[in-house]
């Protein structure tokens, strides 16, 4: 077996947080964090992420109130609203590319994220109308994901893993009842 890149080793050892440590995160570790996510891959490279970074407190518990009252972010010292430029990108297939393109870049922070030793959690639970509210978010933009971050307070073991086999194919779909060789 190959040895386990850095990446993998990250995404092995990221765990699950509930609740955050009242310690704040230094600017230069936040900052690295919201780099990572810059050079996160996109559609046509059009990059329609737009953050918003929330620090101040009482923005801070009106967020969680909109995500129903998460620990997670309640505690969290940072608080990121993930939204997008409604022009991005519109594949062939007609889907707009913003959701995932988001997605590799929230990602993106979480993999940085457990490298520099800090915690967090994806939220995609909340109600957008009252976040769009909160930080004045314009209608016609997208509130894709909310990523809280933090020193952890206690962690969570990760779920056990599905084997490769339930969720890997190879060449073509498969049935649940039926085994796939591996290659």
């Amino acid at each position: 077996m190959i040895r386990a890149s850095r990446v993998l080793s990250l995404a092995r050892n990221r765990r699950i947080v509930r609740r955050f440590a009242e310690r704040p995160i230094p600017h230069d570790v936040l900052a690295a964090v919201l780099e990572t996510a810059r050079y996160a891959p996109s559609a046509k490279e059009a990059q329609p992420w737009r953050f918003i970074v929330v620090r101040e407190a009482l923005n801070r518990h009106r967020i969680a109130a909109a995500a129903f009252n998460h620990l997670h972010v309640k505690t969290a010292p940072i608080v990121v609203v993930c939204t997008a430029r409604v022009h991005s990108h519109i594949s062939g297939s007609g889907r707009a590319s913003h959701p995932l393109d988001l997605a590799a870049a929230v990602e993106s922070m979480v993999l940085a994220a457990t490298d520099l030793g800090l915690a967090s959690s994806w939220i995609t639970g909340y109600r957008e109308a009252a976040i769009r509210e909160i930080l004045e978010v314009p209608a016609d933009v997208p509130i894709v994901a909310i990523l809280a971050l933090g020193y952890p307070d206690g962690v969570d073991a990760l779920p056990e893993r599905r084997t490769r086999e339930e969720i890997i194919t190879w060449e073509r779909w498969r049935r649940e009842d039926a085994r796939s060789p591996t290659p």
